[in-house]
């Protein structure tokens, strides 16, 4: 139960609903953050026109391939961080925090400084049409290149979600999204400044939010306070937080690498295509994010009770777990089904109807799928928190070449029913091998906590 107010030991009591008490604040949080991405389609759909939004889906996946090496390195962070919270070691805590810090300064300058300098010569190689080929990187290179305020909030909520406080973040992030929606419309429609403001908009929010939260854990969260005797850097925590990171941030940017190559697919079948793939992702990802959610909620839950020991309590959370991902896939399949047409006008703002159609269709014929997909991220996660590192990585690797295949071959024969082939297939066969590898390790880990226990007690 609680510690205190601001952390909580998922270690104790009933696995479902501390995992659902402590995804909610999650689940908040990152509907929020899709917001950013959301009003600025909104806005700039009905503001500026189909081309705007053609412009930002032509490039989407390039500034989502650097935001995902970065997310996905804080989110390794938090696991590792997680696993001192939940053995209780407060030391070690604290000294993984000042280890942690080191790591994010080098990977905050690095990663957008290579992204803001590869970013015109990616643009080529995906064929990003001519004529919106400016005001695409007029957006993109300000996303990219000021990333780092991102990964700066990302870290941060990272440490307070490794200490099972969730809801800290979510408050941040509403006076962020506010700000975010003030700025867009102030710079966009009042301005003028078009698709760089609204990208200035979603810097400036991002800055407030890692801002707020820095400050808060200053005043608030002694537990993760360090001082100059836990500033040492030790070369196996280094190793353990690194290679925890680097192991989500590929298993992110294979993800998004077979995007990209996917875009460049969908780049050729023309304008028309572009925005409607990239309204139907940005409500897909929103859909997805109800069972991203839970899986990283699982995430934490894994890690603390790895650190505790308590196997048992992950299998038994990771079944609760799942059975509420079916429950949520279904409804979700039900709305996109009588409602998917007016999400689609709503968020681009479009009267094409081959727009329209194109958006639905893809809609339609992946979210039954998502049950699959349930199967897949909860028990990805819950793998990482266990201190699986590589096992993920495969799992993508599989999913970069599926999205290959997808591309030089469905997409040219089928158009794009073969782009909706794609994610579906590719869930399938992650899920499979995943599911194998989470019965193997759980039973070696159980073996070895069976061998200590003995040694323990013939002593």
């Amino acid at each position: 139960m609680s510690t205190n107010r601001v952390t909580t030991d998922l270690t104790h009591g009933n696995p479902l609903k501390m995992t659902v008490m402590f995804a909610i604040p999650i689940f908040l949080s990152n509907i929020l953050q899709q917001l950013y991405n959301l009003t600025d389609i909104a806005i700039i759909g009905n503001s500026l026109g189909d081309d705007a939004l053609t412009a930002i889906g032509s490039v989407s996946t390039i500034y989502g391939f650097f935001n995902s090496l970065m997310f996905g390195m804080a989110s390794g962070f938090a696991v590792v961080i997680s696993r001192y919270f939940g053995g209780k070691d407060e030391k070690g805590l604290k000294r993984a925090v000042a280890n942690t810090g080191f790591i994010a300064l080098i990977w905050g300058i690095l990663v957008p400084l290579i992204g803001f300098i590869s970013l015109k010569p990616l643009m080529y190689a995906l064929h990003t049409p001519e004529e919106i080929f400016d005001t695409a990187y007029s957006y993109a290179s300000v996303v990219i290149g000021l990333s780092g305020f991102l990964f700066l909030y990302n870290v941060l909520r990272g440490i307070l979600q490794a200490i099972g406080n969730s809801r800290a973040p979510l408050i941040f992030l509403m006076v962020s999204v506010s700000t975010n929606i003030a700025l867009d419309l102030l710079f966009v429609r009042k301005l003028g400044w078009g698709l760089p403001g609204a990208a200035y908009a979603t810097v400036f929010s991002q800055i407030l939010s890692s801002t707020l939260t820095f400050i808060y854990i200053v005043k608030n969260v002694p537990q993760v306070h360090i001082g100059r005797k836990d500033i040492v850097l030790q070369r196996n925590m280094l190793s353990d937080i690194f290679s925890s990171g680097i192991a989500f941030a590929l298993m992110f940017t294979v993800v998004n690498l077979g995007s990209m190559i996917l875009q460049g697919a969908i780049n050729d079948l023309g304008k028309t295509v572009i925005a409607a793939h990239t309204t139907a992702r940005k409500i897909s990802e929103l859909c997805m994010m109800t069972l991203s959610t839970l899986a990283n909620a699982m995430a934490t839950f894994a890690g603390q009770n790895h650190g505790a020991g308590r196997y048992d309590r992950i299998k038994q959370g990771l079944r609760s777990v799942l059975f509420c991902g079916f429950g949520i896939a279904t409804v979700l399949i039900t709305l996109i089904y009588l409602f998917g047409e007016n999400m689609v006008r709503l968020i681009s703002g479009t009267s094409t109807q081959d727009l329209i159609d194109y958006a639905v269709f893809y809609l339609r014929f992946d979210l039954p799928f998502y049950f699959v997909l349930a199967v897949l991220l909860i028990t990805r996660t819950t793998l990482q928190g266990m201190g699986a590192k590589f096992v993920p990585i495969i799992a993508s690797l599989m999913e970069l070449i599926l999205k290959i295949i997808t591309a030089r071959f469905l997409a040219v024969r089928l158009g794009y029913l073969g782009i909706a082939i794609c994610e579906p297939l590719t869930w399938i066969v992650g899920a499979i091998y995943i599911i194998i590898i989470f019965f193997v390790r759980i039973k070696n880990l159980e073996k070895k906590s069976d061998v200590a226990d003995k040694n323990l007690h013939t002593a």
